[in-house]
């Protein structure tokens, strides 16, 4: 999957530097300070963009970017080819900024009072804009320091890690993904170094269910610097990010593991790896389980090392794993996140709910 990535950030700011040092080899770069003779730049800044997704390439567009209107078309377009859409605020001051831009010659300085203009226009980014992610990038004498993006000051966002219960490796996909005949694009991938991403594999196999928890994990996930958004429980190598490549050997081995309360080859790795999450991820990060809460094969492990901070959404119960999955991409679509309450002493069962209103097509 492709990757739009927004930088965010005045003049003077150290957006292209950041460009340089992070994106440079993996990115098409696009920025309207390479159009200076153009009247259509706006235009033609869109076509660069979504010529280099259709393409499957990512992009990073190098712009001040400042109002949520000057974001707005760039994460439609990335929206319509697929991408996953991250954005970089560049949290350099004005005074900053401005020091810089003194520094530099010719057309790379702009006038004094654009700075103070783009500063007083700028528009604090949330992940109700469209973003997939928010990330802030703090400049250190060269070195780029990124961390969740908090928002404005005194409006920081809790922290939250998503742990994503793994796909069947009993079903009817997986049977044939194994026994090689399977004719899915993920075959090839896996049967070769380094092998496919563990979310793609498992959103194949369980289709609809993996693949909401994957993108509202995504879409929703905020963890302290240095960690993962979300990661997958898995049979027999505890929690792996989604990202992480497999092969179908390691697929083979999860296969041969079964996921429950009284098999050591799932519970060891899983309580090892959720200790050290708990460690990492420090006192003030909630730890969302996204799967079956009526079930103890995961709940138990997981109260045992996380207690009161293993949360989950209310919403779940009485749903199926479908009506999970639809439920998820629809709060994906709305850019509204579900409300969790602690598993700890909660209702883990109940009645049926409605049927979820029919997605709306994208």
């Amino acid at each position: 999957m492709p990757e739009l990535v927004i930088l965010i950030g005045f003049p003077g700011s150290g957006k292209t530097s950041f460009h340089r040092a992070r994106f440079a080899s993996t990115h098409v770069h696009v920025s309207k300070d390479l159009m200076r003779n153009r009247r259509d730049r706006q235009t033609r800044q869109l076509t660069l963009v979504d010529e280099a997704l259709a393409a499957g390439r990512s992009v990073v567009v190098d712009n001040v970017n400042a109002t949520a209107a000057d974001r707005m078309a760039l994460i439609e377009a990335g929206r319509r080819r697929g991408a996953t859409i991250v954005g970089y605020v560049l949290a350099t001051s004005v005074a900053e900024c401005s020091r810089r831009n003194r520094g530099r010659v010719g057309r790379e300085r702009v006038p004094e009072v654009a700075i103070r203009a783009h500063a007083k226009r700028f528009q604090h980014p949330t992940r109700a804009e469209g973003f997939d992610r928010l990330e802030q990038v703090r400049v250190d004498e060269g070195r780029f320091e990124v961390s969740p993006y908090d928002g404005e000051p005194g409006e920081r966002m809790p922290r939250r890690i998503f742990l994503l219960s793994p796909a069947s490796t009993s079903g009817e996909r997986a049977v044939r993904l194994l026994d090689g005949r399977s004719t899915s694009a993920l075959a090839p991938g896996l049967r070769s170094a380094p092998g496919v991403p563990l979310g793609e594999v498992f959103s194949f196999l369980s289709s609809l269910y993996f693949r909401g928890k994957l993108a509202y994990a995504r879409a929703f996930g905020r963890p302290p610097p240095g960690l993962c958004g979300a990661f997958v429980i898995t049979p027999g190598e505890g929690l792996r990010d989604p990202a992480e490549p497999v092969t179908i050997d390691r697929l083979r081995r999860y296969a041969e593991v079964r996921v429950k309360s009284g098999e050591p080859r799932y519970l060891t790795p899983l309580l090892r790896d959720a200790k050290a999450l708990r460690r990492l991820a420090g006192d003030d990060a909630g730890i969302v389980l996204l799967g079956s809460v009526a079930s103890s094969r995961y709940v138990e492990p997981l109260l045992t090392v996380f207690g009161d901070r293993l949360l989950f959404p209310p919403a779940f119960v009485g749903r199926g794993d479908m009506s999970r999955g639809g439920l998820l991409l629809r709060c994906v679509d709305a850019h509204e996140e579900l409300e969790y309450a602690p598993v700890s002493g909660a209702v883990r069962h109940g009645p049926r709910p409605p049927r979820l209103a029919k997605r709306a097509r994208r």
